[in-house]
């Protein structure tokens, strides 16, 4: 097995990143969102994947190690791509990537922004799989592993037609290198989607999504469970309909744990429980800014969730969070970077 190589992030807790202290530094996390994030339980660490800076998107793989960002160094990666879908396949202890856009904003052409493309990083290489059967080109789909089922679960996400939005609400299975599509019903077309596996419950918890009738906002939440390869609508109490949040199940309280995105008027900085089919907001006394279009992590071997970057419309952030115990902790600081106004 070939061993990692890995450039030594310096630690920047407090101090700042790539922007503040050296511009030119490729061994150092610059600020970003749409980005990807998953843990691998083998090596026991948090793995992020491209997304896109305050002026460019990226193909870029990183690794969270004792608390400070280092990239690893691949052949052949990924192209650069924004809002792909990451996931963690555990009967091959391997990352598998799909899809996702060549731009962070743009109504271009399905076939000149998106792509449907499949990859797997393992033994610390990129490699293509050509399969024979994929969803169409997407993003802002989700992506999660059915422990289960040992199969990768993929839902919604959009397409581009014309110079349209399309939401989708297939549902595909990932297993034996091949794409299965097993639902077209369930939960209404939408992207940005809140998705993760519910460890008490043995199913797949789906939250929120912007929706044809953009059902997002007060009244308008839906909490979904896929279990035996059916969704479910939860007959809960719902709290207000929110899209691109970020969503962990924590292994040590066995709770899922939401934070952030768009409810319909403002990016928001809200930290929801969802436990015994309930949802709570909770008051930390610290917390994230307001933001969207970041990322998070359950960490198993710290037993801490993790969560990086995001923006809140004009800026771009490059700040590492940890969640465990109901609280919030920064770990790690970057000044934030003013988006520059482009389709990138």
């Amino acid at each position: 097995m070939q061993k990692y190589i890995i450039h030594i992030a310096l630690s920047i807790s407090l101090l700042g990143c790539v922007n503040q202290i050296d511009k030119e530094a490729s061994n150092l996390i610059s600020v970003r969102n749409a980005h990807s994030m998953i843990y691998h339980s083998v090596d026991s660490q948090v793995y992020l994947f491209g997304g896109a800076n305050e002026k460019e998107v990226l193909s870029d793989l990183w690794v969270l190690d004792n608390k400070v960002w280092k990239k690893v160094l691949t052949k052949n990666e990924p192209d650069p791509r924004t809002f792909s879908s990451l996931g963690y396949e555990e009967l091959d202890s391997r990352l598998i990537l799909f899809g996702g856009s060549k731009v962070l904003f743009g109504k271009k052409p399905a076939n000149k922004n998106l792509l449907n493309d499949t990859w797997e990083f393992k033994n610390n290489q990129w490699k293509k799989i050509i399969t024979s059967n994929a969803p169409s080109p997407r993003a802002e789909a989700n992506m999660v592993y059915n422990k289960d089922s040992e199969r990768i679960v993929l839902f919604g996400g959009y397409t581009i037609q014309g110079s349209e939005y399309i939401k989708l609400n297939d549902t595909w299975e990932f297993y034996d290198n091949n794409w299965h599509l097993v639902s077209t019903s369930g939960p209404s077309n939408r992207h940005g989607v809140s998705m993760v596996y519910d460890g008490e419950n043995k199913s797949i918890v789906l939250f929120g999504g912007s929706t044809l009738d953009k059902q997002y906002g007060e009244s308008k939440g839906e909490t979904w469970a896929w279990k035996n390869e059916k969704w479910n609508k939860l007959s809960i109490v719902q709290p207000a309909g929110v899209f691109n949040a970020s969503m962990i199940y924590d292994k040590k309280d066995k709770e899922i744990i939401r934070f952030g995105g768009w409810n319909g008027k403002s990016r928001i900085d809200e930290t929801w429980s969802f436990i015994k089919n309930k949802w709570a907001i909770l008051i930390t006394n610290n917390k994230p800014s307001p933001r969207n279009h970041s990322s998070m992590v359950y960490d198993h071997k710290r037993e801490k969730g993790i969560l990086f970057g995001g923006h809140d419309g004009e800026y771009v952030f490059g700040d590492t969070w940890e969640y465990s115990n109901h609280n919030w902790k920064i770990i790690s600081d970057c000044e934030p970077i003013k988006r520059v106004k482009n389709e990138h």
